[in-house]
C-alpha cells in the first residue's frame, strides 16, 4: 500500500483538482481512495507516504506507436520534392529500407529485450505509463516497465486487444477482428492515413465489417470527411491523431475540428521515431501548436490534457478489466507526478518536458523518478539514469539490469552489424520453428510495418544487408532534434515551434 500526496489532477468528466489531495493505493495496484472527495480507508492508517510537492496526473497513454524503430533518428528522404500524399508511398522511397526499415528490423530480432528497455524508458520518461505498439514477437511479461496496450493481459490469459498494422485488402481480411470484437475485444487500426480522398474507403471497408464500435480505435484518419467522423461518433469509436507524424509525412494533418465538432473520441500518439516525437507528452506540445494555429481554438487546455490521459482511457474502457487515463477508486493506479511550471494544472502538463517528471509509478510500482521520490514510494531494485545533465533512479524490477547495459547491447548490434545479422538470423528461424511463445524461444521484436516481399523474416533481413545502425537516440528532446525538425520543409514551420517549450 502507498499513499502519494501532492495536487490531484483527476481528469474526471467534472474536471476535479484537488490541490492538497492524496491517492491511496491498494497491494492489487489499484486506487483504493482519492481524498479529500473519499473518506480515507482505515487499512491506510499506518500505510507508507510520499509527499510529492507536484501535480500528480494519470499516467500518460499513448495510443498509437511502432516500438520496433523507436531508437531511430528522425527519417528525411533526400530525393523527395513535395509531401506524400499516401501512407502507399513513403515505403517506396529510396532510402526508406537502409535507414528504416533495415536498422529496425536488425535490432528487434538480435537484442529484442534490450530494445524494448529502451523504448520503454524513453516513454517513461516523458511520463507514459502505457504505450501501444508491440502486435508481434516475444510478449513482455505483465508488470514490465510500462504497460503494453497490445498484450497487457492483467496476469490472466485474456487477449482484450487486436491490431492490424496493414489496412485490410477485403472483408475477409477483417473476419478475425470482427470475431474478436464480437468478443468484446478491442480493435486498434490504421485507416485513410494521408490526404488522398481515395483513402477513405480504408474506413468504408471498416464500416461495412460492422466494425465501427465502442472498440474501435481508427489511427491517422487523414483523409476522412465529416460522414466518416459522425459514424466514427455514432458508434462511439476513436480516433487516434499523430499530427507530427502527419506533417511531416504528409504537410497536413487529419480534420480534427471537424471530428471534435461531431463528437469523436479523440486520442493522441506519437507514432513512431522516424516522423514522429520522443513520447506523447512532446506530442501534446504539437497538439498545441495547432491548436494556437487555428482561427479559433478547438481545444480548451482541460481537452487537450485529456487526450493523453481520459480520452484513451475511455477507449479502454470496457475492454481493459479496470479503468485507466483517470484517477478515482477503482481506477489502475499508473499516475505521473510533474513538477510545477504553470499554476494552470492542464497547461502545467502541456509545458512540461522530460526534467520536470518526478516520478511515474505504474500500478502503484514506483518505475522512475528522482532518487528521493522512487526511495520514499518504496522502490527497492532502483538504479542510476542520466538524463542530460539530471540523474534519475529507475526500477527495470532487477538491480542487474541497468541502463549502461541497455545501451551497451544496443550498441553491440552497431559496431558489429554483421554478426548481428548472424544472430538475428538464428533467432528468428528459432522462432520460425517453435514460435514465440515457446518457453526456450529467444525474445525477438518482429516488423509491422512494409519490408522486402520474402518467404521469411530471416530472408527478410538477410535481403536487407549490409545493414548501418545508427546510434540511439538520446532520451530526452533536444538542440540537434530541433535542428532536424527546422530541416524538413513540409511541415510548413509549425513543427519549429516545438522549441520554444524546451
Amino acid at each position: 500500500m502507498l499513499v502519494v500526496r501532492g495536487t490531484v489532477v483527476t481528469m474526471r468528466p467534472g474536471g476535479e483538482v484537488f490541490s492538497q489531495g492524496a491517492v491511496y493505493i491498494d497491494d492489487r495496484g489499484l486506487i483504493a481512495a482519492v481524498t479529500p472527495a473519499d473518506p480515507v480507508p482505515g487499512a491506510f492508517e499506518t500505510a507508507p507516504g510520499v509527499t510529492t510537492g507536484g501535480v500528480i496526473y494519470p499516467g500518460l497513454i499513448d495510443l498509437h506507436n511502432h516500438l520496433l524503430y523507436n531508437s531511430l533518428p528522425l527519417w528525411t528522404e533526400p530525393a523527395r520534392t513535395s509531401v506524400w500524399t499516401s501512407h502507399n508511398q513513403w515505403v517506396d522511397a529510396l532510402t526508406y529500407p537502409t535507414a528504416v526499415s533495415a536498422p529496425g528490423r536488425l535490432l528487434g530480432a538480435a537484442a529484442g529485450r534490450a530494445l524494448l528497455r529502451y523504448v520503454e524508458t524513453r516513454a517513461l520518461v516523458g511520463g507514459t505509463t502505457s504505450i501501444q505498439g508491440n502486435p508481434r514477437g516475444s510478449t513482455p511479461p505483465d508488470g514490465d516497465l510500462v504497460r503494453n496496450i497490445d498484450t497487457e493481459k492483467f496476469n490472466t490469459n485474456q487477449d482484450y486487444i487486436r491490431v492490424r498494422t496493414i489496412v485490410a485488402d477485403n472483408l475477409d481480411d477483417l473476419a478475425p477482428y470482427v470475431t474478436a470484437v464480437a468478443q468484446g475485444r478491442g480493435f486498434i487500426c490504421h485507416a485513410a492515413e494521408g490526404t488522398q480522398p481515395t483513402l477513405r474507403k480504408e474506413f468504408t471497408l471498416l464500416d461495412q465489417a460492422g466494425l465501427v464500435r465502442k472498440q474501435l480505435v481508427v489511427i491517422h484518419g487523414g483523409a476522412l470527411t465529416q460522414p466518416d467522423f459522425q459514424l466514427l461518433a455514432a458508434g462511439d469509436a476513436t480516433l487516434v491523431w499523430s499530427p507530427f507524424s502527419n506533417l511531416w509525412l504528409y504537410g497536413a494533418t487529419a480534420d480534427i475540428a471537424a471530428a471534435k465538432a461531431a463528437g469523436v473520441r479523440i486520442c493522441l500518439g506519437s507514432d513512431w521515431a522516424p516522423s514522429g516525437t520522443r513520447n506523447v507528452l512532446w506530442e501534446l506540445k504539437v497538439a498545441d501548436l495547432w491548436n494556437q494555429a487555428q482561427p479559433t481554438p478547438v481545444f480548451t487546455d482541460q481537452e487537450l490534457a485529456r487526450l493523453v490521459t481520459a480520452n484513451p482511457g475511455q477507449a479502454l474502457s470496457g475492454v481493459w478489466p479496470h479503468p485507466v487515463g483517470i484517477i478515482q477508486q477503482g481506477a489502475l493506479a499508473d499516475l505521473v507526478v510533474v513538477g510545477r511550471r504553470d499554476p494552470d494544472p492542464y497547461r502545467n502538463l502541456i509545458q512540461a518536458t522530460e526534467p520536470d517528471i518526478r516520478l511515474a509509478l505504474v500500478g502503484g510500482t514506483p518505475r522512475y523518478g528522482t532518487r528521493a521520490l522512487m526511495t520514499a514510494a518504496g522502490a527497492t531494485t532502483a538504479t542510476q539514469i542520466r538524463l542530460g545533465r539530471l540523474t534519475r533512479a529507475i526500477d527495470y524490477g532487477d538491480p542487474a539490469i541497468i541502463w549502461a547495459k541497455v545501451l551497451a547491447e544496443l550498441e553491440r548490434v552497431r559496431t558489429n552489424p554483421q554478426q548481428a545479422v548472424q544472430r538475428a538470423v538464428t533467432a528468428l528461424e528459432a522462432i520460425a520453428t517453435a514460435g514465440p511463445a515457446a518457453d526456450d524461444a529467444p525474445f525477438v521484436l518482429l516488423p509491422d510495418m512494409p519490408a522486402p516481399e520474402t518467404d521469411s523474416p530471416a530472408a527478410a533481413l538477410e535481403a536487407l544487408a549490409p545493414v548501418v545502425v545508427p546510434s540511439p537516440q538520446p532520451l530526452t528532446t533536444g538542440r540537434a532534434w530541433f535542428d532536424a525538425v527546422d530541416a524538413n520543409p513540409f511541415h510548413g514551420g509549425m513543427l519549429s515551434g516545438l522549441r520554444h517549450y524546451a
